[in-house]
């Protein structure tokens, strides 16, 4: 795992915070949203100055398609694209993200819809390409990704990730703070790091941890698109949780003594058993997408070696073996739901990390 390449990066923040027609309400905290954001890249992923552009309330789509245009010809590492503000919903039921002059009678004329921001995107010629949407309705940008044509496999392939902050079915929280709520836990969660994280934040770790925060705080959960792929090994930031000391020595000039604060052990219990693996049972799909049959149940047998194996001694499998296995796509032939399989995985990453801080322990 690695970080980008700041010099061959570039990302393209994008927020807008006023808007002319009166049922849109203004989003102030856009702003320090883009703001935040663009140092938080300079910081941790190295993306700087004119490589690293800040849109706010673009004056007209034009505007947006020129410099998604330029981003996507000039990113080779990564390409990143972000936007907070409204996001509606069109008469098709397809997602579009608005702008100042954005009328909801208008879409999708007056805004910018996500096909076309996604088809920039997907050809750009970046290795990894990552698209984060902070709005309403965000995940309605994933569901033609997972329902509509080949695409999984397309972006399995070219290494694509997408990241919004809600569901399809579910507005994105703003609240009167200086962030929105999603966005305020992307920076907290880059700012202080991750616990059970390595020394570096992948995008996989980041969605699983602002999962974990938003469900903690009532928040929409975040939804993602990619799951398994080589983007998700790509490192966004350092783990700055990494940085701070294990073990902490206070003199105390009464008694002389030394207080340590340890490191809490990892846990005993096990996330999922080989059992488990061993008899877990996916629906079959067909004419949807799916994951190849064959291909999933012989990772799982690999996986069932591993689990069988001491937690304490050598790991056969370890969790970046499962974040970035790969599955044909399936859709004229049966093959196992995709959402499933996915969730199933992301258990089994679980109990690797576990069994990987165990054996570290004991070593």
């Amino acid at each position: 795992m690695r970080l980008p390449d700041g010099a061959r990066s570039r990302a393209l923040l994008i927020g807008t915070t006023n808007y002319d027609h009166e049922s849109l309400e203004e989003v102030a905290a856009a702003r320090n949203n883009v703001e935040a954001l663009r140092e938080s890249l300079a910081r941790d992923a190295g993306i700087r100055g004119e490589d690293c552009t800040a849109l706010v309330n673009p004056r007209d789509l034009a505007e947006v398609g020129a410099a998604v245009d330029l981003a996507a010809r000039t990113a080779e590492d990564l390409l990143l694209v972000y936007y907070s503000g409204h996001g509606l919903v069109d008469d098709e039921g397809l997602l579009n993200l608005a702008l100042p002059q954005t009328s909801p009678a208008l879409l999708p004329w007056s805004a910018i819809p996500f096909r076309f921001l996604h088809k920039a995107v997907q050809n750009a010629r970046a290795a990894t390409k990552v698209i984060v949407l902070d709005s309403c309705y965000s995940g309605i940008a994933i569901e033609p990704l997972l329902g509509g044509g080949d695409f999984i496999g397309q972006l399995r392939i070219k290494g694509h990730f997408t990241l919004t902050s809600s569901p399809a079915n579910s507005p994105s929280y703003a609240f009167e703070g200086r962030y929105t709520a999603f966005t305020g836990l992307l920076l907290d969660v880059l700012d202080e790091g991750i616990a059970e994280a390595g020394d570096l934040l992948s995008l996989n770790d980041i969605y699983k941890e602002l999962a974990r925060r938003a469900h903690a705080r009532g928040l929409p959960e975040p939804q993602k698109c990619g799951t398994h792929i080589a983007a998700e090994s790509l490192a966004l930031a350092p783990n700055r949780y990494r940085d701070r000391p294990s073990e902490v020595s206070v003199y105390l000039p009464e008694t002389h003594v030394r207080q340590m604060v340890q490191t809490p052990a990892p846990s005993t219990e096990a996330v999922v058993t080989a059992d488990e693996v061993r008899g877990v049972k996916f629906t079959a799909v067909q004419l949807a997408e799916g994951y190849d049959q064959d291909e999933v149940d012989a990772f799982l047998d690999r996986v069932v070696l591993a689990l069988v194996e001491p937690a304490s001694g050598p790991q056969r499998l370890s969790a970046d073996d499962v974040r970035t296995s790969m599955f044909t796509s399936t859709r004229l032939r049966e093959g196992y739901e995709v959402k499933e399989v996915d969730a199933f995985l992301d258990r089994i990453e679980a109990e690797l990390e576990r069994r990987q801080a165990v054996a570290g322990r004991r070593s």
